[in-house]
């Protein structure tokens, strides 16, 4: 399998902490990737230009970022990080299915606020994906009790909005109030996975 990203989306390094915590990493080629480019190398295997972009050993390729996970699931045989009661699957699939949306909205506001000019930042907009952010956040906090003694992938995108929260969006103090995803935060933080794809800075 090749796994294309770029070395500073935080939805390409889901899927790759969770090769790793799948104990899949040995069997996928990371191949580093530019976007926005017609020549960009990930243009071969999806046209959208985008990653994470998962190319299959039957030759598929895959492109969403939950899809991939999924599949990389289905291959592996690590039943403790994939729940095995099927109730409590789709309630973490359910979970992260809120979570993953929310990441994404966060990376794109990150995204904004890093390129583009302050004079053409939409104040509206983004009080509307700070409320989504927030709501999301209340709403894990809440169920952590089904979920906080275990790690799977809903772990991994909670782990990554605090992340890119802590990192762009120091001012609005996600942790405040909301114990659990605070301890979730801190734990995910030193798991093998996630320092693996630290990126490497010269």
């Amino acid at each position: 399998m090749k796994l294309f990203y770029t070395v500073t989306s935080p939805i390409a390094r889901k899927c790759r902490i969770i090769a790793r915590e799948l104990n899949l990493i040995d069997k996928i080629e990371e191949v580093i990737t530019t976007t926005r480019s017609e020549d960009a190398l990930i243009m071969k295997n999806n046209p959208n230009g985008m990653v994470p972009t998962l190319e299959t050993d039957e030759g598929f390729n895959i492109v969403e970022s939950m899809a991939i996970c999924n599949y990389l699931e289905k291959q592996s045989k690590n039943k403790e990080f994939v729940p095995q009661d099927e109730k409590k699957y789709w309630q973490i699939y359910a979970l992260d299915s809120i979570a993953s949306q929310t990441l994404e909205s966060i990376v794109s506001r990150a995204r904004e606020r890093i390129y583009k000019p302050e004079e053409f930042h939409y104040p509206d907009g983004i009080k509307h994906e700070q409320g989504r952010a927030e709501r999301t956040l209340d709403l894990l906090e809440k169920e952590a009790p089904d979920y906080a003694n275990t790690f799977n992938k809903l772990h991994v995108t909670i782990g990554l909005c605090g992340l890119v929260l802590d990192n762009v969006f120091p001012h609005e103090e996600w942790k405040n109030n909301r114990p659990n995803l605070t301890n979730l935060y801190e734990s995910f933080m030193k798991r093998n996975s996630f320092i693996q794809t630290i990126i490497k800075k010269d």
